[in-house]
């Protein structure tokens, strides 16, 4: 590794001074939720004001639902949809794949992507105030990803002068969940600690033969978060987390081998974030971020080992940010940043075994308010990224916030998306023997560019009532696909940007508070999304979701229930059954999953609480492999 990249990770670990006087949440005997949010124009705003439509889930939602990891939290949630495979769980926004999803913590980026995807369920919930969620293109903030949407998790930071948390859950197939907090918080200070152990038997969906549809799990996790603040408006937070997983299964091979499957994931996350007030409209905020991510996946075929292998995959982000945020006047809220990032990637996949990349980026935004009565907020924006793969991008996004009456607000954004090749798009070196095919990698692959266009309306009829509805529009070019090399002879294929695609729909949705302690969530997505070389709608996407929700408070019995279901339509899919080259489309049924919850506050801070997964059977081993019907039974307990 060359001293530029020792230099990005030991600046990223370096410790620092922060000065800022951002609000934090009341003490109290319960966490209280984050009144800002920052993921959709990267500084402290009240979520009423934010001028891109952005969705917050509450540290009182997550605990609600009963979710362990943000797969399991996002699957019913509208305009997203996640996808279960034998490896994880990956997210879908707007008909896009999770190549165009970007996942951060704490405003940085998630490391770790196999086959271009993030598994969120290897992302645990215990240690999270609040997820952010921002549709549309938001590459003009966070660069690279960011096409279909963010998805931001902020930390949990200590609120009690002393407390602590434990949750303890078992259940179907031998699921056992053990979650434990602590924390202390002193005059300008805190600092909270937690860790969790997981465990899960693996699942089949198809009991004719040995293998398995998904995958076993062991693992385990760590974090904790400090916080200073100073007297002269100064802040340092700093945060560390480490998480281990294993998974293993069965896998039969198209020869009819058997193969033994087993992966080990270890990801380690630094992040140290100073800040400073200067004067009284002015922040500058800095911070360092190191992540790394290791991966080691093993094949071991049965009583044979001419087919026996064993990947290993390390992949390391160094980052640090600078922006400044002012204000001049009332009418505008002006902020500037920079990036510099560094990867490193080393997998027995990749010829030469490694890859190195740098990126180094600007980018500006103006929250200009344009008009008091009736309000309007005109938010341009403009970001410069130099690669030293693909050289130089630029993204720009102009959103607006509009509000003609008090009970009805305007959203739209136009904005440029871009997704930088990966790694293994651009240097895969791949061979399966047993098949017969190889694959490799492009290293003159351009980047994929998007357009981007979102609406939304939000009306609140009376106080209890919510109703939204947006549309939106995705045109991509440049988009990356494996594609049948004709210089070769055999089953020779390697990645060429090639394909067009455009995807568009629309979502409409309705929160309503019924009298008697209900609260009832419900949405309709309409996704219509299509591949323009072929003309055939995109592969795995359905066209109509309906999802709904529906929340119950008894407060003389402290009793609680929750539930959730979702009615997914019909799905396309275009697989090559019988290996002429040839696709043989169908499309699956349409599906319906449900999942409930009850809890029940025997006393002061000691709950009991109950849920059921799945629990209408939905699923298959080909096309929706999710865990079958489960139960849990739990406790939680908090001081």
């Amino acid at each position: 590794m060359s001293w530029r990249w020792w230099f990005l990770i030991a600046a990223c670990a370096a410790p620092g001074v922060a000065w800022s006087e951002e609000p934090s949440a009341a003490d109290g005997g319960v966490d209280q939720p984050l009144q800002t949010v920052v993921t959709s124009s990267r500084t402290p705003e009240r979520l009423e004001d934010v001028p891109v439509a952005t969705e917050v889930i509450t540290r009182a939602d997550i605990v609600a639902s009963g979710a362990q990891n943000v797969a399991e939290l996002l699957a019913a949630h509208p305009g997203l949809e996640v996808q279960q495979s034998f490896s994880g769980a990956t997210l879908e926004f707007q008909g896009l794949g999770p190549e165009y999803a970007l996942v951060l913590v704490d405003g940085e980026r998630v490391t770790g992507r196999v086959n271009g995807a993030i598994d969120l369920s290897r992302l645990s919930l215990e240690d999270i105030e609040q997820v952010e969620i921002v549709k549309g293109a938001s590459s003009v903030l966070y660069g690279s990803d960011a096409v279909a949407g963010v998805v931001n998790l902020i930390t949990r930071r200590a609120h009690k002068p002393l407390g602590a948390d434990l949750r303890l859950t078992y259940g179907s197939l031998q699921q056992l969940d053990v979650d434990a907090t602590g924390e202390a918080q002193g005059e300008g200070w805190g600092l909270r600690v937690s860790g969790g152990v997981q465990r899960r038997d693996s699942y089949d969906l198809d009991s004719s033969d040995i293998g398995t549809t998904g995958s076993s799990l062991s693992g385990f996790q760590v974090s904790a978060r400090g916080d200073l603040r100073g007297e002269d408006n100064r802040e340092l937070t700093g945060t560390v987390s480490y998480v281990r997983r294993v998974q293993r299964g069965v896998d039969l091979g198209s020869t009819g081998a058997t193969f033994d499957r087993a992966s080990r994931d270890d990801e380690l996350r630094l992040r140290v974030a100073p800040s400073w007030r200067l004067g009284d409209t002015t922040t500058l905020r800095t911070e360092g971020y190191y992540t790394g991510f290791k991966r080691r996946y093993v094949l071991d075929q049965r009583q044979a080992s001419a087919l026996d292998s064993v990947e290993d995959t390390r992949d390391q982000i160094a980052q640090v940010n600078g922006q400044l945020e002012t204000r001049f006047g009332e009418q505008h809220a002006f902020l500037a940043g920079v990036e510099v990032l560094g990867e490193h990637l080393h997998s027995d996949r990749l010829e030469g075994k490694s890859g190195q990349r740098g990126r180094a980026s600007l980018y500006t935004q103006d929250s200009w308010s344009v008009l008091s009565h009736p309000h309007l907020v005109v938010v341009p924006g403009a970001r410069l990224d130099v690669d030293s793969q693909f050289g130089p991008a630029v993204t720009p996004r102009l959103a607006l916030k509009m509000d003609p009456l008090s009970r009805l607000t305007l959203r739209a954004s136009y904005g440029w998306g871009l997704r930088a090749p990966s790694f293994q798009e651009l240097l895969l070196d791949f061979e399966n023997p047993s098949v017969g095919y190889t694959v490799n990698g492009n290293p003159d692959l351009k980047p994929e560019r998007s357009r981007s266009f979102n609406v939304s309306m939000e009306v609140r009829p009376f106080d209890p009532s919510l109703l939204w509805v947006s549309a939106f529009h995705h045109s991509l070019r440049d988009m990356i696909s494996v594609s049948l090399s004709e210089d070769t002879e055999g089953q020779h294929f390697v990645y060429t940007n090639l394909e067009r695609a455009s995807i568009r729909g629309g979502e409409i949705g309705l929160r309503q508070r019924i009298p008697g302690g209900l609260l009832l969530d419900a949405s309709y997505t309409l996704t219509d999304g299509k591949d323009r070389t072929t003309g055939e709608p995109l592969e795995g996407q359905a066209r109509h979701r309906f999802t709904a929700q529906v929340k119950w408070r008894f407060r003389p019995w402290r009793l609680e229930a929750w539930a959730r279901g979702a009615l997914v339509g019909s799905r396309p899919f275009y697989p090559d059954v019988d290996g002429d080259g040839v696709a043989d489309p169908y499309k699956a049924d349409p599906y319906v999953t449900l999942d409930a919850r009850v809890t029940e506050e025997l006393f002061t801070g000691f709950r009991l609480f109950v849920a059921g997964s799945n629990l209408l059977e939905a699923g298959n081993p080909d096309d929706l492999p999710i865990p079958p019907r489960t139960f849990q039974l739990g406790i939680s307990v908090q001081l």
